[in-house]
């Protein structure tokens, strides 16, 4: 067996001893008929129709952190495209709503971000997610005393405040049996809220569990989902009539949400600050599942990296630990960011400018974007990159600082900006990946997969039940559509039905073309 990197599950099974060499033209090997002559194969399968992925850049990245992308990348077996967009989705939410970004007064952006990392099963996008998922855990668990000291005060003035209403309500009792007047509610009779749990993360929260710790977390949370096709599909699952994703499309700009039909001891919930960042990843199939619906302008908020696969590699790097702890340091300082304050001491967002040189960058995107043409989802999406350039480059600034010992900003810098406008350039390209891959049709993504597992496997037979009972791959248990994918692998000369007795076995087994073990 082969285990699935992004889970604990078997990912297939190969029936095979060792690759067939390319030479071998007749005769049997592993139960294989290699006694008919192949057709040549078609390795543009694997990339069919979809642009390039565009290099990640040093310059791309917040100063200071592209070789530790790298590193951690090697430490979990996965691009660095993908390491890198959770380090930005993540630090973003991290810093929250403390610090938001204004280059002119009226306009303000908040720095909470959403990605979506894109691959096929086995591209280690999980993996990815891993060392942000355990620092945001360990500065959660740090919080847990203070946090355990606010429910006993709590539970205290909970009973003290239910003391008192009893008292007051005998008070009550007594005055209507004299004729007396009611006399008034005190006020310690009146019950504490209970303190919300503080939270870094969320992941498979409803949409009201969302906005309860979201009401209790002012600053702004992560939603992080290994899977983010899962969340696409749990919108208005009771019948929300839209609720749900209206919801989450206000969560893009961070402002105050009511809750009426939610009530908690009889008061309406209000979020000071509905600021969620989405991290997350994908499959290419679900992803145009996901994007085919109906334009609201919730997908066009999302930046999609998909990257070229990575083949397995022999561990190349020490320090992983060593780069957990600068992680955790730099998130740490993050956190450590305190709020602005208004004139009556409410906690309120300090609001970060931009210098001269930035503001100049930042026209230039508003002018592309304005000059923008066609339609469709890529037009929508860079309508969205003057307030992304913004939150990128408040994100950047902020990740720079958090590697050194300096004080803090209190303005974006050129630098930033410029590193924040190269990263949405990548990330226009990735885009434009995207969309091509999104005219393909459902067969050839469907073949492309199974294509990936061959050349990873290095299998000489593949089996259908196998690969449909495998991690990732369960949309296959469909006929028509496990069908129409391996006849797309065969027209391309990847596969073909095998002659071989089976004894027993069920059907689906198609040999494989010894060439794809040759890179031949």
């Amino acid at each position: 067996m082969i285990k699935d990197p992004d889970s604990n599950e078997d990912f297939i099974e190969i029936v095979a001893d060792k690759p067939v060499p390319f030479e071998t033209k007749t005769g049997r090997a592993n139960g294989c008929d290699y006694s008919l002559a192949w057709p040549p194969l078609d390795r543009e399968l694997l990339n069919n129709d979809r642009l390039p992925a565009p290099p990640l850049t040093p310059e791309a990245i917040p100063q200071g952190w592209f070789d530790w992308i790298c590193a951690t990348a090697q430490d979990c077996g996965s691009a660095p495209d993908y390491v890198a967009a959770n380090l930005i989705g993540v630090a973003s939410s991290v810093i929250g709503n403390v610090r938001r970004v204004s280059p002119w007064e009226g306009w303000v952006e908040q720095p909470l971000l959403w990605m979506i990392t894109v691959g096929p099963p086995s591209t280690n996008k999980t993996a990815a997610l891993l060392p942000f998922r355990a620092a945001c855990v360990t500065i959660e668990h740090s919080w847990q005393p203070a946090h355990e000291a606010a429910m006993i005060a709590f539970q205290t003035k909970k009973a003290g405040a239910e003391a008192a209403e009893r008292a007051w309500k005998d008070d009550v009792r007594k005055a209507a049996k004299n004729g007396e007047p009611t006399p008034q509610l005190p006020q310690d009779a009146i019950a504490p809220d209970q303190p919300t749990p503080p939270r870094l993360l969320i992941a498979d929260a409803s949409t009201e569990e969302a906005q309860s710790l979201l009401a209790g977390n002012p600053r702004g949370l992560a939603l992080v989902r290994s899977e983010l096709a899962a969340w696409f599909g749990q919108f208005d699952r009771y019948g929300g009539a839209g609720a749900d994703r209206g919801f989450y499309l206000e969560c893009w700009d961070g402002g105050p949400h009511t809750v009426d039909r939610v009530k908690f001891q009889g008061k309406v919930l209000r979020v000071p600050y509905a600021s969620l960042a989405i991290i997350g990843s994908i499959q290419p199939d679900k992803l145009a599942e996901v994007i085919a619906g109906a334009d609201d302008g919730l997908t066009s908020r999302f930046l999609y990296i998909y990257p070229e696969p990575i083949p397995p590699r022999p561990r190349e790097t020490t320090g992983a630990n060593e780069r957990a702890d600068v992680l955790l340091r730099a998130f740490t300082r993050l956190r450590s960011l305190d709020w602005d304050h208004q004139h009556n001491g409410k906690p309120f967002p300090l609001l970060m400018r931009l210098d001269q040189g930035g503001l100049d960058l930042l026209q230039a995107t508003r002018q592309n974007a304005f000059e923008a043409t066609g339609h469709g989802l890529m037009t929508t999406w860079l309508g969205k990159n003057s307030g992304r350039l913004l939150r990128l480059a408040l994100v950047f600034e902020l990740l720079e600082w958090a590697t050194i010992d300096d004080v803090q900003p209190c303005e974006i810098s050129t630098a930033s900006v410029q590193r924040a406008a190269a990263y949405l350039q990548y990330c226009a390209a990735m885009m434009e990946r995207v969309i091509g891959n999104l005219a393909r049709t459902q067969a050839q993504r469907d073949a492309e997969d199974l294509a990936r597992i061959i050349v990873t496997t290095r299998a000489t037979t593949i089996n259908e039940r196998e690969v449909y009972r495998s991690h990732g791959y369960h949309h296959l248990r469909d006929t028509d559509r496990r069908k129409a994918a391996f006849a797309e692998l065969a027209a391309a000369g990847w596969v073909r039905k095998s002659t071989a007795q089976t004894a027993g076995r069920p059907p689906g087994d198609w040999e494989i073309h010894p060439a794809t073990n040759t890179g031949g």
